[in-house]
């Protein structure tokens, strides 16, 4: 009994030498690589998470989580653009070698569900916009290698997060690294300025993003204040639903004090589109948590009131959420016009997808290097992938939302009521904010987030299976 204790202990303990010894290994490859230059650097993660994610080392993927919100562009001419979308594709090689190493079917993880039917199909109708309905570009092949990215990481939530307590874990690092990404935020808005990490981050910010000089708005370690402002309304319901549902005192917490910073720094962005969609996350939020219908029209009426007295003393803070200048008016129109005669002259198939942002300079007669996007995500969908493209995502959409609201009535514990109201009123704050802006191609940490989210919508799903 006592050498089959010892036994046991010393089998305890190898796992946890193993685990430090690669950490140091990781902890000095990077930093080697560091010190040669950001290429050698990025080859060097991407080997690095390849390999983890192959052995399914779980802390890799909550710090992979944790530094959603940041990115690195590399200057080089390849599809892949940023060190991002590079990480996703290794994370779900990775996952794909750790299936055939654990005989797990990969069948069931690529095609199983509606949701993923959905999504596999509105990759397809976009691929096919870019390069069979349209001559195949480099913005539009660095676009379709995004979104192909984003799918995988997709993947990788599903295939990687199983139990109760992995999802616990992800909230908890979500949370984290958002509070942290709000306390940037409010560091750029003491000092006055997007600050010297921020312009280390984005060197080729002028060129390529196009963001104006410092204004007030924050921005945190996004590039922009309205994927910032898109960013953080996709977490908020999460915040939401985890502070008055968590059984988990850490994580109820950490909720509560993410909630009140990330709707703070949401003010600070001063995106309207990105307030609005916020107001319609709390409007749902009123409405799924009551005990009765009645009780929620209360609600309601409550949260619109209360956000209509925030709304009016923000204004009296930042004058920009109070008016509409005709600078933002007419531009707003004459892109919006832009991308409605691009869709009128190719309503069926568009002018491919990730294409419409290097041609609006010039359907607007811009100065030449101009880019910009149709600042409407609709707009956006039908101007590039068309009619096709815009019916692919919103099956996409009506597949996450149907799943969420199953998850939300036929549940089988809070987690299943938290997850399915987070995504349901995730995803209506994207469309909501949508009506303004498109953040898809500007932001990929946005974009991933959203993934993401889908991502934790079906692993919850396929837990949900697994306990029947």
């Amino acid at each position: 009994m006592d050498h089959q204790a010892a036994s046991n202990t010393i089998s305890v303990k190898r796992p946890g030498i193993r685990e430090e010894v690669l950490v140091v290994a990781v902890a000095v490859s990077v930093t080697v690589a560091a010190s040669v230059n950001l290429m050698v650097l990025s080859l060097v993660l991407a080997t690095i998470v390849l390999v983890l994610a192959s052995i399914r080392f779980k802390p890799l993927l909550f710090v992979v989580i944790f530094f959603l919100p940041f990115t690195l562009y590399l200057n080089w001419d390849f599809p892949i653009k940023d060190l991002g979308t590079l990480v996703r594709l290794c994370l779900f090689a990775g996952m794909w070698i750790s299936h055939l190493i654990y005989k797990e079917s990969i069948r069931k993880w690529l095609f199983s569900g509606r949701l993923t039917w959905a999504i596999l199909g509105y990759l397809f109708i976009a691929t096919l916009s870019a390069t069979v309905f349209n001559r195949l570009t480099l913005d539009a092949a660095r676009e379709l290698m995004r979104l192909a990215s984003y799918v995988c990481f997709y993947y990788a939530i599903a295939g990687w997060i199983k139990t109760e307590k992995e999802f616990i874990a992800l909230a908890k690092t979500l949370m984290a690294s958002t509070i942290l990404v709000a306390l940037f935020g409010f560091y750029q808005f003491l000092i006055g300025d997007y600050s010297a990490l921020y312009s280390a981050l984005y060197p080729t910010q002028d060129e390529l993003l196009k963001v104006p000089p410092w204004s007030g708005r924050i921005t945190s370690f996004l590039s922009h204040y309205n994927a910032l402002a898109g960013y953080l309304n996709l977490i908020i319901p999460f915040c939401i639903g985890f502070a008055l549902r968590a059984r988990d005192n850490t994580l109820r917490s950490l909720s509560r004090w993410c909630l009140v910073f990330a709707c703070i720094a949401l003010v600070l962005t001063q995106s309207r589109g990105g307030l609005l969609a916020c107001f319609a996350i709390l409007i749902l939020s009123a409405y799924f948590f009551a005990s009765s219908r009645k009780v929620g029209i209360q609600r309601v009426a409550m949260v619109s009131v209360c956000a209509v007295l925030a709304a009016l003393l923000a204004g009296l803070v930042f004058q920009r959420l109070t008016q509409i200048d005709d600078y933002t008016t007419v531009s707003r129109l004459a892109v919006w016009a832009g991308a409605t005669n691009v869709f009128i002259g190719s309503p069926v198939t568009g002018m491919g997808f990730g294409n419409l942002r290097s041609f609006m300079g010039g359907l607007l007669g811009l100065p030449q290097g101009w880019v910009g996007d149709a600042h409407n995500l609709y707009l956006e969908l039908l101007a590039e992938t068309g009619i096709l493209g815009f019916f692919a995502f919103a099956c996409l959409i009506v597949a996450s939302l149907r799943l969420a609201l199953a998850q939300w009535r036929l549940f089988r514990g809070d987690l299943d009521k938290v997850i399915g109201f987070a995504v349901f009123a995730g995803i209506c704050g994207v469309l909501v904010h949508g009506a303004v802006d498109y953040i898809f191609h500007t932001t990929p940490q946005a974009t991933a987030l959203f993934f993401m989210v889908l991502g934790i919508l079906k692993a919850n799903d396929l837990r949900r299976q697994s306990a029947a």
